[in-house]
C-alpha cells in the first residue's frame, strides 16, 4: 500500500475516533473497514461500511417511528423511507454514495479500487459527523432531562450553523428547557465562534443566568452571541441585561434565521411586480386527482384558485398550477410566497428569467445572495438545509419557461437540475401553461409518482440521475379557461379597449398604444428582430444596453440608461441588476410570431443552431395572423412549417415540392393495383426489402366488412387493412411515393402551423372521429371507454373520402385529420416500423390534430389505418404553385 494511501487511512482512523460516542452506542466496530482497506479488500471495506450504515439507518428508522420493521430492510429500503428525516443534503449524497459502491461491490461486478473503499469511508464519516454536531438524539441517544421540543430545536439550529460550515464545540445541558452550544470554524487565519443559549421561556433562563450569577457567557472568546427565547413570556429583556451587560442579542425562536437570512428581502420585489400580489377576483380551477387504487383520475371544480392551493399548500402537498397565458398563475403563485400563515419559509423563483445556461444552483444562489448578508457565499447550501426541514415552501414559476427546448426532453434536464428541490419534504408549488406540461403524456407521468410511467421513461430518469422512488407527486389544479383572462381584463381596462378581442390583438395595441404616446412609433416595425428573434434564440431578459444596441437612442429619454427612461418601461419589468424582461412573456412571443410571419424570417429560424425556442402561444399568435392565401392545386411548396405538437414545437424545413392525393387512395383504386398484382399477390413495383411471403391483397380476416373491396358500396371508401409494403408498391405503381411524415404534416398545417387542417378551432362536424360518433367532447380515458369503447366502437368506421369538405388543409388537401391513419415512408429506430399521421375514427378530436403521430408495425393492417400519395414536382411548377 503506497504512502499517501497509509496517510489517508490514517487521517480517517483519527476522523473515526470522534464518533465514539456513536459507536459505543450501537455496537459499531468503526476501525474493521479501515483494517481491511489496510489489509488489501477494498471490497470488504464497501460492503463492511454498507452494514454500518444499514445499522445507522435501521436506528434513525425506529427513533422516527418508520412504519414497518427495519431489520428484514435492504440499504436501498433504508435511505428510501429515511430520506424524510434527513434533512442534510450532504448526508443524503454521502449515502447514495456508499449505496452505489456497496451495488457496485456485490451486485454489478465492478471492480473495486483502494479509491472507492477510501471514498466509502470518507462518505461514511460525513454521515456520523452530521449527526455528532447536530447532537441528533436520533444516533446519540435520547437526553432525558431535556424537553423533546427544546431537544428537537437544538438540532434544527445546530444543524444550521453545520450548513454554514461551523462545527460544534461545546454543549451543555442547564436545565430540561436550556440548552448552551457554542460552534466555531476557520476563517482564514482566524476563527470565528457563535454562542446559543437555546431556552424554553424566558423566567428559566434568567433563572439559569442568576444561578451563575451571569458568569456562563463572560468568555474572551471573539463570537457573536445570541439567546433564543422559545414561546417565552415573564421576565422580560431587561431582567436578562442585568444579568449579562450589553454584550448579547435577544431574538424569539421563531426569528432566528432571520439573521441569517432575510425572506423579507428575498421577497421584496413581488409586491412591485403588478402593484398587488392578491387576486383581484376569485378565479374558478379544477383539481386533477387520480385514485391510488385503480388509478382512475377525476375532475373536481372549485370556485377559489387561490383557497385551493392554500390548502394543499398548508397540507404539504406538491402542486402543478397550469391555465392560459395570462390566467393569473403568477398573481396566485405570489400570493402563496407572501403569505406569513402559510409556512415558516417561503422562497419564490421566476424561472422565466432564469437564462437559459445557468444551472438553477446558481441561479438560486444569486438570487438569494443579496438576503444573505456575510452568509452569502453558502446561499445555495442553506436554502437546501431549509427546505429539507419540511418547513418550507418553495414556488417555482413558470417552470416551462426555463427549460433549454421546449419538449420532454427538454424538461427532464430541468427536472434534473431541480431535483434536489422537488424531491425535498417541503411543499413545492410550480406552474406551467396547460398546453406544454399538462398535455403532455410523458411529463404527466414525470410529475405522477402514482402513474404507471413507461420503461422509457424510467430508463431516462436513471440515464439523467434521477432516482424515480425520489420523484413526488403533484396534484395538477388547472386553472378555468375564462372568456377573457385576467391579463386580457387588465390590458383592456387599461387601454380602454372593445371588450373581446383577442390577446394578440390586445398585446399589440399596448405595443402601439406605448410607443405613440412617447412618439416613437417607428420602433414598433424594429422590435420583432430585436425581441421576437431573441425570443427564438432562447433570450428572455435583457440589458438596457442590450436595448440601446437594438433599438438606439430614442429608445431611452434624457439620453440616459435607465428603466425609468426608457420608452418601453410600461412594457417591462426588472430582471437584476440593469437588466430588464418583459411584464409577460407573452408580449415578447406576439414579437416572434411577427417575426416568423416572415417568409424569410421563418426560414432563417429553422437554421437557429439547436432549434428554434418555440412555445405554442408563439404558434398561436402565428396562426391568428393573415399568411398566405390559400391555394387549391394540393401543392405543397419547398420550404420552412412549423410542426410537432404542443410540447415539442419545432420548425423544419421541407426540401422539394411535392403534390398531395387530394384524398386517401380509396377501394375503387387501390383495386385497379390489385388487378396488376402477380399469382402470388406481389409486384414489380415491391419495395428491395420487402420481406418474403408478404402479399399486397387486403387483409380480409381484418376487414370489419368481407366485401369492403368487393361490393361497389365501398368503393369512395379509404383503401385500409393494407400493409406498408402494399403502401409503398402502390405509390410505385401510380408513379408516386408514401410522403414522409413531415411532408404530411407540413400540408396538413400549413405555414401558420395550425392545429386542424382547418384552423385552430376544434370542430367535431369537420371530422370523422369519437367525438363525432359520440355526439359530445371525450376528454380523459375513463370516458372514451365509458362513452365510445361500447355500442359506439361497433357503429363507428371509416366514412367515404371528402364527407367532411370542411376538413381541408390550406393547401386543398381533404380529410387529412380523422377517418383513418395514413401511412408515411418515415421509420425512426426500428426499421420494421414506420409512423402513421393524423388519427382516425376511433380517437377522440383532442388526438386527431395536424401534429397526432404514431408507429405502426410494416406488416400490420388496420381497419384504422389507410394512406394516400405524393409527386414529386420540378422547380418550375413549385414557382408557379406560389405565384
Amino acid at each position: 500500500m503506497s504512502t499517501v494511501v497509509d496517510e489517508r487511512l490514517r487521517r480517517l482512523r483519527s476522523e473515526l475516533d470522534d464518533h465514539s460516542r456513536i459507536a459505543d452506542r450501537l455496537g459499531l466496530d468503526l476501525e474493521r473497514p479501515l483494517r481491511s482497506l489496510n489489509d488489501g479488500y477494498p471490497e470488504n471495506a464497501v460492503a463492511l461500511i454498507g452494514k454500518l450504515t444499514e445499522r445507522l439507518l435501521k436506528e434513525l428508522w425506529r427513533h422516527h417511528g418508520i412504519e414497518g420493521d427495519p431489520s428484514t430492510k435492504t440499504l436501498n429500503d433504508l435511505v428510501k423511507r429515511c430520506r424524510p428525516h434527513i434533512r442534510s443534503s450532504t448526508v443524503m449524497g454521502a449515502l447514495d454514495d456508499i449505496r452505489r459502491l456497496r451495488n457496485r461491490s456485490t451486485h454489478d461486478g465492478y471492480d473495486i479500487s483502494e479509491e472507492d473503499g477510501l471514498l466509502a469511508a470518507r462518505r461514511l464519516i460525513d454521515v456520523l459527523v452530521w449527526f455528532t454536531e447536530t447532537g441528533s438524539p436520533a444516533l446519540l441517544g435520547d437526553e432525558p432531562d431535556v424537553a423533546p421540543e427544546v431537544a428537537r430545536r437544538c438540532e434544527f439550529l445546530a444543524g444550521l450553523y453545520v450548513t454554514l460550515g461551523y462545527r460544534q464545540a461545546k454543549r451543555f445541558v442547564l436545565s430540561p428547557n436550556t440548552v448552551y452550544q457554542l460552534f466555531c470554524r476557520e476563517s482564514g487565519m482566524r476563527l470565528e465562534y457563535v454562542e446559543l443559549l437555546l431556552s424554553r421561556d424566558a423566567n428559566d433562563l434568567g433563572t439559569v443566568l442568576s444561578a451563575s450569577g451571569g458568569d456562563l457567557l463572560r468568555t474572551k472568546l471573539p463570537k457573536l452571541t445570541r439567546f433564543v427565547v422559545l414561546d417565552g413570556e415573564g421576565a422580560g429583556p431587561g431582567a436578562l441585561h442585568q444579568l449579562l451587560g450589553t454584550d448579547f442579542r435577544i431574538v424569539p425562536y421563531d426569528g432566528f434565521v432571520d439573521t441569517i437570512v432575510s425572506l423579507e428581502t428575498h421577497l421584496s420585489g413581488l409586491t412591485s411586480v403588478s402593484g398587488s400580489c392578491e387576486p383581484r377576483a376569485a378565479v374558478a380551477a379544477a383539481t386533477l386527482t387520480t385514485d391510488p387504487r385503480t388509478g382512475e383520475q377525476k375532475v373536481e371544480q372549485s370556485s377559489d384558485a387561490a383557497e385551493l392551493l392554500t390548502r394543499l399548500a398548508c397540507g404539504s402537498a406538491n402542486v402543478l398550477v397550469t391555465g392560459r397565458p395570462g390566467s393569473g398563475k403568477s398573481t396566485l403563485l405570489r400570493s402563496l410566497a407572501l403569505n406569513p400563515e402559510l409556512r415558516r419559509f417561503r422562497f419564490y423563483f421566476d424561472l422565466g428569467l432564469k437564462p437559459k445556461d445557468e444551472p438553477f444552483s446558481e441561479y438560486a444562489a444569486r438570487l438569494l445572495a443579496p438576503a444573505m448578508g456575510p452568509e452569502r457565499s453558502r446561499a445555495w447550501d442553506l436554502f437546501l438545509y431549509l427546505i429539507r426541514s419540511g418547513t418550507a415552501l418553495c414556488v417555482l414559476d413558470a417552470i416551462d419557461e426555463g427549460i433549454e427546448e421546449p419538449s420532454p426532453d427538454g424538461f427532464l434536464k430541468l427536472f434534473t437540475d431541480l431535483a434536489a428541490v422537488l424531491s425535498a419534504e417541503s411543499a413545492v408549488v410550480i406552474s406551467s401553461r396547460v398546453s406544454f406540461l399538462a398535455d403532455s403524456p410523458q411529463v404527466r407521468q414525470l410529475l405522477d409518482s402514482g402513474a404507471g410511467r413507461s420503461e422509457q421513461l424510467v430508463e431516462q430518469m436513471y440515464v439523467n440521475g434521477i432516482d424515480p422512488s425520489r420523484v413526488p407527486h403533484f396534484h395538477v389544479v388547472r386553472l378555468a379557461d375564462p372568456g377573457a383572462t385576467p391579463l386580457e381584463k387588465r390590458v383592456t381596462a387599461a387601454l380602454e379597449l372593445p371588450s373581446g378581442q383577442a390577446l394578440g390583438d390586445i398585446l399589440g395595441a399596448h405595443f402601439t398604444r406605448t410607443l405613440t404616446e412617447r412618439g416613437c412609433a417607428g420602433l414598433e416595425e424594429r422590435m420583432p428582430s430585436a425581441f421576437g428573434w431573441a425570443f427564438l434564440n432562447g433570450r428572455t431578459t435583457f440589458s438596457l444596453l442590450d436595448v440601446h444596441r437594438e433599438l438606439g437612442a430614442g429608445a431611452f429619454s434624457d439620453a440616459r440608461l435607465g428603466l425609468d427612461t426608457c420608452v418601453l418601461a410600461p412594457l417591462l419589468r426588472p430582471a437584476g441588476p440593469d437588466h430588464v424582461a418583459f411584464v409577460h412573456t407573452a408580449y415578447q412571443e406576439l414579437l416572434a410570431a411577427r417575426y416568423l410571419a416572415e417568409h424569410a424570417h421563418l426560414n432563417a429560424a429553422a437554421d437557429v443552431p439547436g432549434g428554434a425556442f418555440l412555445t405554442e402561444q408563439v404558434r398561436v399568435f402565428l396562426a391568428s395572423m393573415p399568411g398566405a392565401a390559400e391555394t387549391d392545386d394540393c401543392v405543397l411548396p419547398a420550404g420552412a412549417y412549423v410542426v410537432g405538437p404542443a410540447e415539442r414545437l419545432l420548425i423544419r424545413r421541407v426540401s422539394r415540392a411535392v403534390r398531395f392525393d387530394r384524398h386517401a387512395v380509396t377501394v375503387a383504386r387501390y383495386r385497379r393495383f390489385l388487378d396488376a398484382l402477380e399469382a402470388d399477390g406481389t409486384s414489380q413495383w415491391d419495395h428491395p426489402d420487402q420481406p418474403a411471403h408478404v402479399t399486397h391483397r387486403p387483409w380480409t380476416d381484418r376487414l370489419r366488412h368481407p366485401d369492403y373491396y368487393e361490393n361497389p358500396r365501398y368503393s369512395d371508401h379509404p383503401a385500409v387493412c393494407v400493409n406498408w409494403w402494399s403502401a409503398y408498391a402502390f405509390a410505385a405503381f401510380e408513379g408516386k411515393r408514401l410522403p414522409t411524415s413531415l411532408e404530411w404534416e407540413a400540408a396538413a398545417r400549413g405555414t401558420d402551423g395550425r392545429l386542424f387542417p382547418w384552423g385552430d378551432t376544434s370542430d367535431s362536424s369537420r371530422v370523422n372521429c369519437a367525438d363525432s360518433w359520440v355526439g359530445r367532447p371525450v376528454v380523459t380515458y375513463q370516458a372514451w371507454y365509458r362513452d365510445f369503447a361500447g355500442d359506439a366502437v361497433r357503429e363507428a368506421g371509416a366514412s367515404p373520402v371528402g364527407e367532411h369538405p370542411g376538413n381541408r388543409s390550406p393547401f386543398g388537401v381533404l380529410d387529412m385529420v380523422g377517418n383513418c391513419w395514413e401511412w408515411t415512408s418515415t421509420s425512426l429506430s426500428d426499421p420494421g416500423e414506420a409512423v402513421i399521421c393524423g388519427g382516425s375514427y376511433d380517437n377522440p378530436m383532442r388526438a386527431v390534430q395536424a401534429s397526432s403521430k404514431g408507429v405502426y408495425r410494416k406488416r400490420g393492417g388496420s381497419n384504422a389505418v389507410g394512406f394516400r400519395c405524393v409527386q414529386d414536382i420540378d422547380t418550375d411548377k413549385t414557382k408557379e404553385a406560389q405565384t
